[in-house]
């Protein structure tokens, strides 16, 4: 299985764990973007400890490097994961929501039997 790739930045020391998602973490901004040069990503999640000045330098790094790479800030490690998943989906399928079947077997069955 083909997992995407996560880049986290943290002070913390610990590598926190999201579900299908490779993880790669690093602690200051200019190491994540070297990263970011030198790598493809899928999302970019930043903890919102860090300096607003940093979050600010990432958002438009991230802007500049690549169109396709979610920028997010998350609170803590508890919810990283959901944080990921769900910005990462909500720009990759948006119309997930909004899905028609259109069975015309079942359609053609319907009028056939009247």
């Amino acid at each position: 299985m083909k997992h995407s790739e996560v880049l986290v930045v943290t002070e913390n020391t610990t590598t926190p764990k999201i579900l299908n998602w490779k993880v790669s973490t690093v602690n200051n901004v200019e190491t994540a973007i070297e990263k970011l040069q030198n790598q493809s990503f899928k999302v970019v999640a930043i903890s919102t400890n860090m300096s607003q000045i940093d979050k600010n330098k990432l958002q438009q790094m991230v802007a500049i490097l690549s169109t396709n790479v979610v920028y997010v800030e998350y609170p803590d490690e508890e919810r990283i994961a959901h944080i990921v998943n769900a910005a990462y989906w909500a720009k990759n399928k948006p119309n997930f929501k909004r899905r028609y079947l259109d069975n015309s077997f079942e359609i053609k069955l319907a009028y056939s039997l009247n």
